[in-house]
């Protein structure tokens, strides 16, 4: 009965990988980013928890292009912010971030409630593996070393990596 569940979280949670890692580079990188991340994701999961039956016939678009709009943006916006400014966007990509990351967990908590029926174990497994690829992403960070100039380029990168997988419909 769980394993759809575990599937469709890891699944949904695999550009949480490269996001880790781009906010790792990032010189005002906290580790309490992503725990906000997690959390924002967790309650939006919860919301789809709850609406999985009335929005279930509304959803018929790809969220996936979405998904790499949304991080294609940000990858651009991170690759040209100068560092007095970094502080303020890092708060607010934060909050985006957790918004857009968490469109795939909506889609794939109203998906596995339909499916498998109501458990409240899928909003906390959504939830629960974007945190750990976050954690394993900024984690894996920590091995890439070089000068802070080139953070924002390898940064964005990442970002832009998960755009292209999402346009892709890999992610």
């Amino acid at each position: 009965m769980y394993l759809p569940i575990i599937i469709t979280a890891t699944l949904v949670s695999l550009d949480a990988l490269f996001v880790g890692m781009s906010l790792k580079l990032q010189k005002d990188f906290k580790r309490f980013f992503l725990f906000v991340i997690a959390a924002i994701i967790f309650c939006m999961s919860v919301i789809a928890y709850f609406l999985a039956g009335a929005l279930i016939q509304y959803i018929d678009f790809k969220t996936s292009w979405i998904v790499g709009s949304a991080f294609l943006l940000l990858g651009i916006r991170n690759l040209f912010a100068k560092d007095e400014e970094k502080m303020a966007l890092v708060i607010r990509a934060i909050v985006i971030l957790g918004f857009v990351m968490s469109v795939d967990s909506i889609v794939g908590t109203i998906a596995v409630t339909v499916e498998h029926g109501k458990t409240f174990v899928s909003p906390v497994a959504m939830a629960a593996g974007h945190l750990v690829f976050l954690m394993i992403g900024s984690f894996a960070a920590r091995f890439i070393k070089m000068s802070h100039k080139f953070h924002n380029i390898i940064s964005a990168a990442c970002l832009f990596f998960v755009a292209v997988l999402n346009f892709a419909g890999v992610l």
